[in-house]
């Protein structure tokens, strides 16, 4: 019983548990409803006109929060997560999280939902740039299950089995739609 209890143990120890997160980037955001933009793979941009601004607003969010958690892996790895009104639980899984000079970038991989979303967000001025793909079309799906099975020498997921933007614009796969939101991120939650 007391081997067993050991070997529990080390098993335990040795896995990629995470710690306690920590957050490394707080922002309150807000988006202007009458600058997005609807891109549709194949046809392009939707007119302005016939775009549901407030609909859209109320289903992704022009007023919103982001925070990004860093959570240390038992094998001294760091990953991310990016929480806001769209995935609020734990978070998603962060493929790019990068601070440059004045520049914060921030791609999540493609939810098992098939959504991705990315920001591009100056920290002087506040101005982002917030894009939400829609990977959930049945073309998508067969052009995923047609490379796999003819680029068997050339992953298409990670080695945590997450397909990334980066991936996906290689193989030159288009998600079904695009909404490109404009707007202001500011430190800190409100009140």
């Amino acid at each position: 019983m007391k081997k067993l209890l050991i070997l529990l143990f080390c098993l335990f120890a040795s896995s990629n548990a995470y710690t306690n997160p920590k957050n490394v980037l707080k922002l309150t955001c807000e988006f202007d409803p009458s600058l997005i933009k609807k891109e549709i793979n194949e046809i392009g941009f939707v007119e302005n006109d016939k775009i549901n601004n407030q609909q859209i607003c109320k289903n992704l969010g022009c007023k919103d929060f982001i925070e990004v958690n860093q959570y240390s892996l038992s094998n001294s790895e760091n990953e991310y997560r990016l929480r806001n009104s769209w995935f609020n639980h734990q978070g998603i899984l962060l493929d790019e999280y990068k601070t440059v000079k004045d520049t914060i970038t921030i791609n999540t991989y493609v939810s098992q939902a098939y959504y991705l979303e990315s920001y591009t967000i100056n920290k002087i001025t506040g101005e982002t740039k917030r894009s939400f793909y829609s990977f959930n079309d049945p073309k998508f799906f067969n052009a995923i299950r047609e490379l796999e099975a003819s680029s068997q020498n050339v992953p298409l997921y990670n080695k945590k089995g997450k397909l990334s933007l980066k991936t996906l614009e290689s193989f030159s796969l288009k998600p079904k739609e695009i909404f490109h939101f404009q707007g202001q991120c500011y430190k800190g939650l409100p009140v």
